[in-house]
């Protein structure tokens, strides 16, 4: 298995990662969990300072990539269709995600993720993402 410090160091590989500005916290051959740390620039709604929804969409689908593709070099897993219910706003804080490996085939992966903040069981969005296995 994979260690985290080589999986962070090949996420900060990834330029769009480095832009989310996540950090993998654990790993197993069927789960990711991941924190992102607020930035400016994540905001959609600068008068509440909350998250924008394209921003917690995308450090979910890093999170189910990497789940997916642990030891991944450059390119991570290749998304090829998401669907993500937004449940309550990302305020201005972390923000964490948890993937989970629902069913690995030799050509196609799907990936539950959930994201929270403080509240484990306050989720923020759930989706599910399937990526295609090259």
């Amino acid at each position: 298995m994979i260690d985290l410090q080589t999986v962070n160091a090949n996420v900060f590989r990834v330029p769009f990662f480095r832009f989310l500005n996540f950090e993998v916290q654990s790993l197993d051959s069927l789960h990711a969990v991941a924190e992102m740390t607020f930035e400016t620039r994540h905001i959609g709604n600068p008068v509440m300072d909350h998250y924008h929804g394209g921003i917690i969409a995308s450090f979910m689908e890093a999170t189910a990539a990497i789940a997916v593709h642990p030891d991944f070099t450059e390119v991570p897993a290749k998304p090829i269709n998401l669907t993500v219910d937004y449940l309550r706003p990302g305020v201005k804080g972390p923000l964490y995600a948890r993937a989970n490996v629902t069913r690995k085939g030799r050509r196609i992966a799907s990936v539950s993720v959930n994201s929270w903040q403080t509240d484990q069981e306050k989720t923020i969005a759930e989706g599910l993402y399937h990526f295609l296995l090259v």
